[in-house]
């Protein structure tokens, strides 16, 4: 558990806490079906002292902010509370146990209090992905060329599912025949450690980043010159940028000095 200050929130299980029940809601769950989902996700862990008091004021915290707090999670987070809450974490530093002291006091009060109205949560954006393993797709340059990007894999974890693609070694303003392309070899980006980029995992965080209008599928499939394996991260709003610093296809955003 990464901890980074004494705020309710300054902690990766809070912040993980908050962040699925926001989803569950914007995916259009109830407050009891979301909470029911994450109790079977974190049931094994909620007896480890350093997670379970966390988990109960977080989804408590989240709940109450949402105007979603309920009976039986609020009365779990003041029994946590009542208990000295995860007071004992901080004994190593006085100053630091204190501010936590009162965090958890605001706390307190905030969930005693009457809950504002429930608040609209947007659905959380997920990738998607259906592209054929093999499959070959144009994608316009900011050149107004044309480069080709070939399906190798997908990768799928909680962000949704993303192509994982290789860059084939050709620039041009038509796109070849079956033949050409079957001989074409892969782009490569080496540095100078030797490291390579020759595949990439391709994600986006939300749907306007995503450039749908520049792709364009050639309708044709090829084997993959390679399997999935140790693939870099691009994302799609910077695409542009690693085509051309990257393997020197496309118009560099910043031009050189």
């Amino acid at each position: 558990m990464g901890t980074w200050g004494t705020a309710l929130f300054s902690d990766d299980t809070a912040s993980d806490v908050r962040g699925e029940f926001r989803t569950h809601i914007g995916d259009g769950l109830t407050p009891e079906q979301a909470t029911d989902s994450m109790l079977a996700e974190w049931g094994s862990v909620l007896s480890d002292p350093d997670v379970g008091p966390t988990f109960w004021l977080a989804l408590a915290a989240t709940q109450w902010s949402l105007g979603r707090l309920l009976p039986k999670v609020q009365a779990e987070a003041l029994r946590v509370l009542d208990s000295g809450g995860d007071l004992s974490l901080w004994a190593s530093d006085p100053r630091q146990q204190e501010e936590r002291r009162r965090v958890l006091d605001r706390l307190r009060q905030q969930l005693v209090s009457p809950q504002p109205p429930a608040k609209r949560v947007p659905r959380t954006f997920r990738d998607s992905n259906s592209w054929a393993i093999g499959s070959v797709h144009a994608y316009t340059l900011n050149t107004g060329e044309l480069c080709l990007l070939r399906v190798i894999g997908h990768h799928t974890d909680k962000g949704g599912t993303g192509p994982v693609l290789e860059l084939l070694d050709w620039v041009g303003n038509e796109v070849p025949d079956r033949d050409t392309m079957g001989r074409l070899q892969i782009r490569r980006h080496i540095y100078p450690n030797g490291r390579q980029i020759s595949q990439f995992l391709l994600g986006a965080t939300s749907e306007r980043e995503l450039k749908r209008a520049r792709v364009k599928d050639t309708g044709l499939v090829l084997p993959p010159a390679q399997a999935p394996a140790q693939y870099s991260v691009l994302l799609w709003r910077k695409f542009d940028e690693d085509l051309a610093s990257l393997f020197g296809f496309g118009r560099p955003s910043v031009p050189p000095h």
